[in-house]
Parts: C-alpha cells; sequence; structure tokens
C-alpha cells in the first residue's frame, strides 16, 4: 500500500467514523397493514410500523430468534464492531439523540453478560456457590456482604458498580469540553454502560487468546486503560494532553474522595463508640484532635482539586487576575499541609 492509498483509505475511515450511518428515503407511498395510514417514508407516522415487512415465512422465524440476541437491526456485532473503531464518536451519537446508530447499550449489557459468564464457565470453570455461602456478618452487613460477593462473581455488573463511581468525576473534569458541552449524569451513565460494554467485548475477544497465553490479565489491563482514553478523547473532542490529564484527574479526585470520607467514617464510628477503637481511649482528647484534622485535611484537598480543574477547564485566570483566580486552591492547600503537619506532630507526643 503506497502513501497515497493510505491517505486515502484514512479519509474514508474518518468519514465512516463521524457518520457510520446512510439512510435512503423511499419516496413510494404505503399503506399501512396495521392502520391503513398512507404514507411514504420506512415507517407509518401514525402507529410506527415498517412499511415493507413483507409476509410471515422461515426467514421471519429466524429473524425473530435472531433479535433476541440483537442479530438484526442495529445490530449487536455491529455496536460491538463501532467500540472498537469509533467508540467515542458512537457513545456522543446515542446520548445526542441518534439513537439508531446503536444497539440499546443496557440491552448489550446484559446479553454481553450472559455471554461472558457462559464461555468464561466453559474455558475456565469455577464453583462461585461457596464464596457466597461464606458470608460471616449479621445484621445490615449480611446483606452488603453478601451484594459485594454476589457482584464479584458477576464480572459485568461489578465493572458497572466500579465504572459508575467515574459519572459524577466525568460530569465535573470534561464539563466544557468542545464536543459536548455541559453534559448531563444520566448521559454520564450511559457513557460508562458503554464503557463496560466495550471492556466486556474486549474480554470476549482475549478469551480467544487464552489458547496461546496461559493469562491475558495484563493485555486486558493495557487495551482497558488504552481504550477508555480513546473514548474520552473522541468523545469530548479535547487534544491528546488534555484528554490525558483530565483523565487522570477524575482517579485523583475520586482516590481524594474515598480519603476524605474515609476519614469523616472513622472520625463519627469513634464518636459513637469510642471502644471500636483502642487508640481513643488511650490518646483521648489528641487522637480525637488528630482524626478531626485529617477530615480537614481531606475534605480542603479535595475542594482545593475540584476548584483547581474548575479554574483550569473555564480559563478564569484569563479573565481576572493571577490571585483572585487562584487564590482558593492555593489557601486551601496551604490549610491542607499545615493540618498534616499538625497530625504529624500529635502522632509524635
Amino acid at each position: 500500500m503506497n502513501l497515497k492509498s493510505y491517505k486515502n483509505y484514512k479519509s474514508r475511515f474518518h468519514n465512516w467514523q463521524l457518520h457510520p450511518m446512510k439512510y435512503e428515503y423511499p419516496g413510494e407511498k404505503h399503506r399501512c397493514d396495521c392502520c391503513g395510514e398512507v404514507h411514504e417514508g420506512n415507517f407509518c407516522p401514525l402507529c410506527g410500523q415498517k412499511a415493507t415487512h413483507g409476509p410471515i415465512t422461515w426467514k421471519s422465524v429466524w429473524a425473530g430468534i435472531m433479535e433476541i440476541w440483537g442479530l438484526h437491526s442495529r445490530s449487536l456485532p455491529y455496536s460491538a464492531w463501532q467500540l472498537l473503531t469509533r467508540p467515542g464518536h458512537l457513545m456522543r451519537d446515542y446520548i445526542t439523540g441518534k439513537r439508531q446508530v446503536s444497539f440499546p447499550p443496557v440491552k448489550m449489557l446484559v446479553i454481553l453478560g450472559v455471554i461472558v459468564y457462559l464461555i468464561g464457565h466453559w474455558v475456565a470453570p469455577k464453583d462461585y456457590t461457596h464464596e457466597i455461602k461464606t458470608v460471616t456478618n449479621t445484621g445490615v452487613f449480611y446483606y452488603l456482604e453478601y451484594a459485594f460477593k454476589w457482584l464479584t462473581t458477576h464480572h459485568e455488573w461489578f465493572l458497572l458498580v466500579v465504572f459508575s463511581l467515574f459519572i459524577l468525576p466525568t460530569w465535573w473534569v470534561f464539563r466544557y469540553a468542545p464536543l459536548l458541552e455541559r453534559h448531563t449524569l444520566p448521559q454520564g451513565f450511559f457513557i460508562q454502560v458503554f464503557i463496560v460494554n466495550q471492556n466486556m467485548v474486549i474480554s470476549l475477544l482475549l478469551f480467544l487468546l487464552l489458547i496461546i497465553f496461559p493469562s491475558t490479565t495484563l493485555i486486558e489491563f493495557i487495551l482497558l486503560f488504552s481504550f477508555w482514553l480513546i473514548d474520552y478523547k473522541q468523545l469530548f473532542g479535547y487534544k491528546w494532553w488534555g484528554t490525558i490529564w483530565r483523565w487522570v484527574m477524575m482517579f485523583v479526585l475520586i482516590i481524594a474522595f474515598i480519603f476524605a470520607l474515609d476519614a469523616v467514617l472513622n472520625f463519627a464510628q469513634t464518636i459513637i463508640n469510642p471502644s471500636s477503637n483502642p487508640n481513643a481511649e488511650k490518646y483521648g482528647i489528641m487522637f480525637y484532635s488528630g482524626l478531626l484534622a485529617s477530615c480537614g485535611a481531606f475534605s480542603c484537598l479535595l475542594f482545593a482539586l475540584i476548584y483547581t480543574v474548575n479554574t483550569i477547564n473555564r480559563k478564569t485566570w484569563l479573565e481576572l487576575s493571577k490571585w483572585k483566580a487562584w487564590k482558593v486552591p492555593i489557601i486551601l492547600t496551604s490549610i491542607v499541609v499545615l493540618l498534616f503537619i499538625g497530625v504529624s506532630a500529635l502522632s509524635f507526643l
């Protein structure tokens, strides 16, 4: 393949990524077999039935069976192919109203989950019933532990729960994106469902490599994060550097939130039940002061990160002076440093 042919192929592939579907408008009139409406086009505007469905034949029986698994119009295999070749464009098309370009994502998740489970059970069978039965907690924690063990044995739903954690950080970090400005949280849910589906497709393809490679965990890890970056680059329209630092910032925000939540819960649990932490009785007021300082430090750190991302995205420093634009995160970061110094000092007393 010479350079000219390569450029021509690249141009056609890029055009397909942006506009994958081609529609034709038939000019002839049809009488709907369902409601009798005379109309033009592929579907009846009154009841929605397809204009040319034809008589019921054995082909109709086969199409009905295949429709259960998504092997019909807007087919699941074609949507899976798009998740590998134009993932971000597909997500943006779907959440902005172009629903006909994709198989329904939640239905795709269920079907892919069943397929992955069946193939995984066939390739590497494992008995999960013992793990679920070994729940040791009681009361509310029994149901929480049971739910966690159930999720760990159902790969697709576990991934959905994990990726759901990124709905809010994605919304905050990418909400001023060039191609998808001010996207909503419900749209963010479908974005993460598509990413889970993409991961499931990759898992299915890697099952085939088990014949050659004993383990594909590292390969799956690399592919997951590589496609994740491609998803966000195509979806939101930033350049590579703008996509990468915002993508990393999502993880930083989640980690800061987890630390802040853990500090707050630890402080609350110690206040409610001091006997749960032996250091509370041993060190007394100093221990509580350290816990409170940790809560304040991690909370200020989280807010400083959120404010910093918002300042960069909105380019506030172009409208205000540098001090006015950055004074809040600078002050909060200074407070964080002082609080951590205080916590360290208390730990040595």
